[in-house]
């Protein structure tokens, strides 16, 4: 392939991979309340009106609760049940691993339906709490953590832990001092990326909540359902550029701190 073969290639998918998120950006501004061409004007009015929409305020913060909670436990167990397979002689070990990934690849509306049958049948009092919604994003979360994680220690080298282990360490301390450091990006990343999945999830959130309280992604669509002005635009770009600025403060952080520096190799480490 020529190099402006190339070039016209890479600019098509960045142009393909951009456009809508440009599309709603400008929708969020614009005067019109239906956007068909250039808008004819500018305005913060869509802007004004999310930012005092009661739905989305209290789905924002019903949203953050959830994300925040299903992440903390999707990392904790994640990380442990990576570790082990990677660590551990653990019989059925591969099987253990396609367990973990299986939630990929069941569509997120049986999930979801397979949840609401579970606390309709078994525990009722779950429906509609915080704790019942980030539940069943744990098992959405979980595949992404064991991956990343289990990457991360796919790469480090286990004579580290050898090491630290013959000089008296106790496992936990092996563990927190070297293994831990030493898989930090993946982590973070795992971190990241599990906050903003459970954040923007809708297919099986919108099984497990009444309609009066509900996260911010699935406001939106049943704001959606009442009124197609422009306040979803405003509201979808508001995600949008909070997301970007999670990302990139993340990412000037971590490499700041040298977080996502790639490990010595052994043979470095031996010179």
């Amino acid at each position: 392939m020529s190099r402006w073969l190339r070039r016209v290639f890479l600019t098509v998918i960045v142009v393909f991979i951009l456009a809508p998120l440009v599309i709603v950006l400008v929708a969020s501004v614009s005067t019109d309340e239906v956007l068909s061409g250039w808008p004819s004007g500018l305005t913060t009015r869509w802007l004004s009106e999310a930012l005092g929409y009661e739905q989305f305020r209290v789905g924002f913060v019903y949203s953050v609760r959830v994300a925040a909670i299903a992440t903390a436990w999707s990392v904790l167990l994640g990380t442990s049940a990576a570790y082990a397979i990677h660590r551990f002689d653990v019989p059925g070990a591969a099987f253990l691993r396609t367990v973990f990934i299986a939630p990929l690849s069941m569509p997120r509306v049986v999930v979801g339906f397979c949840f609401f049958v579970l606390y309709a049948s078994l525990v009722p009092a779950a429906y509609g709490t915080v704790g019942g919604v980030a539940f069943g994003h744990i098992l959405l979360l979980l595949p992404f953590v064991v991956s990343l994680v289990g990457a991360g220690l796919a790469n480090l080298d286990p004579e580290l832990e050898e090491a630290a282990r013959d000089l008296g360490a106790s496992p936990l301390k092996t563990f927190l001092r070297v293994t831990l450091p030493q898989i930090r990006a993946s982590l973070i990343i795992a971190v990241v990326f599990g906050f903003l999945t459970s954040f923007d999830e809708v297919d099986l959130s919108v099984f497990l909540m009444p309609a009066d309280t509900t996260t911010l992604p699935v406001a939106i669509f049943l704001r959606l359902q009442q009124n197609q002005d422009p306040t979803t635009s405003a509201v979808s770009s508001l995600m949008i550029i909070g997301s970007l600025l999670l990302a990139g403060f993340v990412a000037l952080a971590g490499r700041r701190a040298g977080l996502f520096a790639a490990p010595k190799r052994k043979e470095e480490r031996t010179t």
